[in-house]
């Protein structure tokens, strides 16, 4: 069993207390923005939609090259992708630029997860996991739910562009902290070449193949409404602020769950926690349906938190289990949830601006009760006689 502090998780952990904050700003600010700016809804779920499909055909590149050349280099280089995200929303004003600021945010989220997550598993081991994702996770929610908060009462009191600044400024130290104190962890896997990571997705070993069927199905459920749920909670009549601390408080709910799940999801299996992550957020989801009442909103926050805290950990607990936690196999994860989740945001805004703004809600509580009955089913088989890939 490996050791839980080792001095790599030390470093991504004090990286976490940065990039947290400047994650949680970005996504809460950047649909408000657009809905400033005059965009609509579909607008707004096409630059998501259009930046998942293109970032997703080349995530296995980037899982090669985590294997290939270190999951810490990797790690690097999407800490100063998140840097260069808040600059280009700083000085977007097309949609164009804004697509492209949203781009190099969704690049960084992408690819930095299987990167650390790859640089976490070859420190500790997947047998503590989960208990590793709680703790360090733990610490990314505690600053990630800051950062909505923070931001939105500078974007209401001095503007967006000074929210976005403040940001930017805030995911520097963390990245300089983790490229001064991190060491280069040892590869769990070398890929011969780029195509064979290409193969590896498209003929994934079957317990595999079943991880990625479910990881898509549930990232089309959530991305119906959860990129544009800031702006949809704007455009019901809340301000900046009041948007900041919606989403705050499941931050809080997020991260006092997180460490306290994370030895229960190694010990009853990473099955049962993500199939309470799809029942949490379907309720979420029904409940954000009809914003209007504020106490909806409030349980809805407070069931997204529990939904994300629990989901978190066993999601990448059950991926090194499944498959030893290579940077190629999260990197394949991240590919299959984002190509094939990414016409979800241009559905959920259809939805949202021809139908009615809770049709996106709705749609996503039906997917995610499925979603819940295929981790009992199926994936629990998987983790049960999980032969390595």
């Amino acid at each position: 069993m490996g050791r839980l502090w080792t001095r790599n998780v030390v470093a991504l952990t004090l990286y976490n207390v940065f990039r947290g904050f400047a994650v949680g700003g970005f996504m809460t600010l950047f649909p408000m923005y657009m809905k400033y700016l005059g965009y609509s809804m579909n607008s707004i779920g096409g630059v998501i939609s259009v930046g998942s499909i293109l970032l997703s055909i080349i995530l296995p590149v980037i899982g090669y090259m985590i294997d290939r050349y270190g999951s810490r280099l990797m790690v690097t280089v999407t800490g100063f992708l998140l840097v260069l995200a808040m600059l280009q929303a700083i000085l977007a004003g097309s949609l164009i630029g804004l697509g492209v600021a949203y781009g190099l945010f969704l690049f960084s989220f992408l690819a930095g997860q299987p990167a650390r997550m790859s640089f976490l598993a070859s420190s500790v081991g997947a047998s503590r996991m989960g208990e590793a994702v709680g703790l360090s996770g733990g610490v990314f929610s505690a600053s990630r739910t800051l950062g909505p908060l923070v931001s939105g009462i500078v974007a209401r009191v001095w503007g967006f562009r000074p929210a976005f600044i403040m940001l930017e400024a805030s995911a520097l130290p963390g990245l300089a902290a983790f490229i001064v104190l991190s060491e280069p962890a040892p590869s769990l896997d070398k890929p011969k070449s780029i195509i064979e990571a290409y193969r590896y997705l498209a003929r994934p070993p079957k317990p595999f193949a079943l991880v990625l069927g479910f990881v898509s199905l549930d990232r089309f459920a959530w991305s119906l409404w959860f990129p544009m749920l800031s702006a949809h909670l704007y455009a019901s009549g809340y301000g900046e602020d009041q948007v900041g601390y919606i989403i705050t408080l499941s931050g809080v709910v997020r991260t006092i769950t997180l460490p306290l799940v994370g030895g229960w999801v190694d010990k009853l299996g990473a099955w049962l926690a993500i199939s309470v992550g799809e029942v949490a957020g379907g309720l979420a989801a029904l409940l954000y349906a009809a914003p209007s009442n504020w106490i909806n909103v409030v349980g809805a926050s407070i069931a997204m938190g529990i939904g994300i805290a629990v989901w978190i950990p066993g999601y990448n607990s059950l991926i090194a289990k499944v498959t030893g936690g290579t940077g190629g196999a999260y990197a394949a994860a991240n590919t299959a949830r984002s190509l094939l989740g990414s016409p979800a945001p241009v559905a959920g805004g259809f939805l949202y601006d021809s139908i009615a703004p809770g049709a996106p809600f709705l749609a996503s509580t039906l997917l995610l009760a499925g979603a819940s009955i295929y981790a009992i089913t199926l994936l629990r088989r998987v983790e049960e006689a999980p032969p390595r890939a």
